[in-house]
């Protein structure tokens, strides 16, 4: 895997209102031979990064979302999209042909210790079993440590047996078990 130096996002700027365009990462290779091309963006996202991802999670079914996202309807969509950005989270767009496959975002969280984020990545129906999510992880774990995020944890539905093999092979712990879901931690200091 190739990456480019990493860029400022948001056109040099601090400010948690400007639109993020975003950088380009890196380019991975998924295990059905599409190119996936990756890009960071910190705070708001451009209309059009909005527009697009919007597209994709209207063609999420219900067995596709979890404890309520992404939301159903387009309007929530956005309202969410815009959301994470007044949080000044760091989103990561996964494409292939301009299309969007995945989307995963680290959201600051000042109810837990240090510099923690929560965690949330999505991916497209076409793009599950590809290997698409464990790539998104690989690089949204080195763009949160670009970004000084010591730790990342996560909900996970306790059915949802594919994502938490995942957190599991990426060294995440269950922290607290409920009824229904995982909360599970990872600390990104030292390594993938």
């Amino acid at each position: 895997m190739s990456k480019s130096n990493p860029t400022t996002e948001n056109d040099g700027q601090s400010s948690t209102t400007s639109e993020s365009t975003g950088a380009f990462r890196t380019s991975v290779t998924d295990n059905r031979g599409r190119t996936l091309d990756i890009t960071g963006h910190r705070g708001h996202l451009a209309t059009g990064v909005v527009d697009d991802l919007t597209e994709m999670y209207n063609e999420f079914g219900h067995e596709d979302r979890a404890q309520g996202l992404p939301p159903l309807d387009t309007d929530g969509i956005r309202s969410w999209l815009e959301r994470l950005g007044e949080f000044d989270a760091s989103h990561l767009v996964v494409r292939h042909d301009d299309t969007p496959a995945a989307h995963a975002v680290l959201v600051p969280d000042d109810d837990h210790a240090g510099d923690a984020c929560e965690l949330a990545i999505f991916v497209h129906p076409d793009y599950q079993g590809a290997r698409v999510g464990t790539h998104t992880m690989r690089e949204l774990f080195d763009y949160g440590r670009e970004n000084d995020v010591e730790t990342v944890w996560l909900h996970v539905e306790k059915s949802n047996a594919p994502a938490v093999s995942l957190y599991e092979r990426y060294d995440f712990e269950v922290i607290t078990e409920r009824p229904l879901e995982f909360e599970m931690r990872r600390d990104l200091a030292g390594g993938a």
